[in-house]
């Protein structure tokens, strides 16, 4: 089920399974060239920059499995990656990366309704009324978010 989803001027608007309940919504989409969109075509054409968003995708997602493998086996069929600014309506968990991303979809202003997950990189959560989960996070970068980050989100959403 995994594909390059389009729109109808033939941009990239999603990556993997649209179906999926996971989606990660990303600012930019990554250069498609022939070799196809398998993880390792993608880093080949895009670069290390790609390497590490599916790593922390993967780390994000492996659960009961080794990142690795959850990475070069079954992200691209079990994980959406949107680039447009609208909620995915099959995922139940939805991870906005980027601040300023973040700020183009029209979320819940009500700060009353967001629970803080992180506070030093903003990482934010919010349980909508349909049960969609929803994570605003920083942009998938080590720098912005390193592997403490990433036990600190996986715990907090496992207790949730």
């Amino acid at each position: 089920m995994n594909q390059i989803i389009t729109n109808n001027l033939q941009q990239i608007v999603g990556l993997g399974n649209p179906e999926s309940k996971i989606c990660f919504h990303l600012p930019n989409a990554p250069i498609v060239g022939e070799l196809g969109y398998k993880i390792d075509d993608l880093v080949a054409i895009n670069g290390n920059h790609w390497r590490k968003i599916f790593v922390i995708i993967a780390k994000l997602c492996s659960h009961n499995i080794d990142w690795k493998i959850f990475r070069n086996e079954q992200l691209i069929n079990e994980v959406y990656i949107s680039f447009e600014n609208k909620l995915n309506e099959y995922a139940t968990w939805q991870y906005i990366c980027g601040k300023n991303h973040s700020q183009s979809f029209e979320l819940c202003e009500d700060n009353q309704s967001w629970q803080t997950v992180n506070d030093e990189y903003d990482v934010k959560f919010h349980q909508t009324m349909t049960g969609q989960q929803i994570l605003l996070t920083p942009y998938l970068d080590y720098r912005q978010f390193p592997n403490a980050l990433i036990t600190e989100v996986k715990s907090y959403l496992s207790d949730s």
